[in-house]
């Protein structure tokens, strides 16, 4: 019998904002245990919150081992490494000095906005031992910034939002990012034509690409029911798309190196589509044994539960020009905010885009009025995609641009 150790200790500081205003300070301080049994057949598994007595915590995997949960995968084996990644800003103190330095020169530039939500600090330290010579411990911290805008005069609960998440303070990134955003937001367009245009999206924005998680789930990619199922090896997309499943911490993700079932990639990333052919879809090893699919490493679930399937991060690989070189003198549309659109089975794509500006690939020109946004999967990362951004946005950490043509309609 293998029995495995996994520690999760959460560590935060945040700072609630009010009306451009300081609201209150807040600690978190979260540490999670369990044990794992693995008898080749199944497993048992027991978890405590806090501090706990480990040989209690066995005595109940024992326990749980008894109820045959199947289970019959291999442990993960000799491999260890140790990282540790360390941010700015994880005092308490120096988090709040930030904050209202920050708050301070808004309430100067913007008053005619107010700000809300939230700055936080934190650190996620992790590790995973066992009998067969697996040793993990990741520790990495990050900062998070997130502002809610409401224009004073507006009747609106939400106008405009600004933020990022890295593990360097870009303050005057950060504040020049906000004036950029308020600035245009105050500057109303007249409609525009309506027509194909190239469209902004921040990379890390789901609206564009949340079909990928569906279509590239192992599960349904697996049964038959994925829309790119059947399709590993062919070239489906443009080949200037290469999309990862990572735990890279260069591409901000700031969980562990491994995944729930300690399996750790090379580069920390694994390639799904790559040059616009389709590798594989993301799997854990239940997954990737019962469809004989590729080993993905994408294992999720609660601390004290079995492994399953999780949703990784992916990130779309880089191209090697600018926004205003892939706008090729065009001006684009940037998106800030669009909600309430989707994916149909089949592929194709509208949403309403609440926000949006022109943009010239440096900075926003001006706010537009409300359109609507349609394409489809195929297209709109086929032969409409012009690439992602190889620079960072106004140099913000974590904040590439993805730019691609869609058909664009007044709402």
């Amino acid at each position: 019998m293998t029995k495995e150790r996994y520690v999760v200790h959460y560590t935060e500081n945040a700072v609630k904002i009010v009306q451009t205003q300081v609201s209150s300070v807040r600690k978190k301080d979260i540490l999670r245990t369990s044990i794992r049994l693995y008898d080749g057949k199944s497993m048992g598994v027991a978890g405590a919150l806090g501090e706990c007595n480990e040989e209690e915590l066995v005595a109940k995997a024992k326990e749980s081992l008894k109820l045959a949960i199947p289970y019959p995968y291999e442990a993960s084996r000799e491999l260890v490494r140790e990282e540790r990644h360390r941010s700015d800003l994880q005092g308490e103190e120096e988090l709040l000095e930030a904050t209202e330095e920050i708050l301070q020169k808004l309430r100067r530039d913007q008053p005619h906005f107010s700000f809300s939500h939230l700055f936080k600090s934190a650190r996620v330290e992790s590790s995973m031992q066992n009998d067969l010579g697996l040793d993990l411990k990741s520790s990495r911290e990050f900062i998070s910034l997130e502002l809610v805008i409401k224009d004073k005069k507006s009747s609106n609960i939400i106008d405009a939002m600004t933020g990022y998440e890295g593990r360097k303070f870009h303050k005057d990134s950060f504040i020049g990012l906000t004036n950029m955003i308020c600035d245009a937001y105050m500057n109303q367009l007249p409609d525009i034509e309506e027509g194909v245009y190239p469209v902004v999206f921040r990379s890390d924005d789901m609206t564009y690409y949340k079909k990928l998680y569906e279509s590239l789930n192992g599960m349904l990619f697996g049964s038959g029911g994925s829309l790119l199922s059947g399709k590993i090896g062919k070239k489906v997309f443009s080949d200037k798309v290469t999309l990862f499943q990572t735990r890279n911490v260069e591409d901000g993700f700031f969980e562990p190196f491994f995944d729930k079932e300690g399996t750790v990639n090379d580069s920390d990333r694994f390639a799904l589509i790559e040059d616009g052919v389709v590798i594989s879809p993301y799997t854990d090893k239940k997954t990737a044994a019962t469809f004989n699919l590729t080993h993905t490493g994408s294992a999720g679930g609660e601390y004290d539960g079995l492994p399953e399937l999780g949703m990784p991060m992916l990130k779309f690989a880089e191209s090697h020009k600018t926004a205003k070189q892939l706008l090729d003198g065009q001006k684009a549309i940037f998106i800030l905010i669009a909600s309430g659109g989707d994916f149909t089975q089949d592929g194709r794509f509208a949403t309403p885009a609440q926000l949006a500006f022109l943009f010239d690939g440096d900075r926003f020109i001006g706010r537009l009025p409300e359109l609507s946004l349609s394409s489809h999967i195929f297209d709109m990362l086929g032969k409409d995609f012009r690439g992602v951004s190889s620079e960072d946005f106004l140099g913000i950490e974590n904040a590439k641009l993805t730019i691609m043509d869609m058909n664009v309609k007044k709402l």
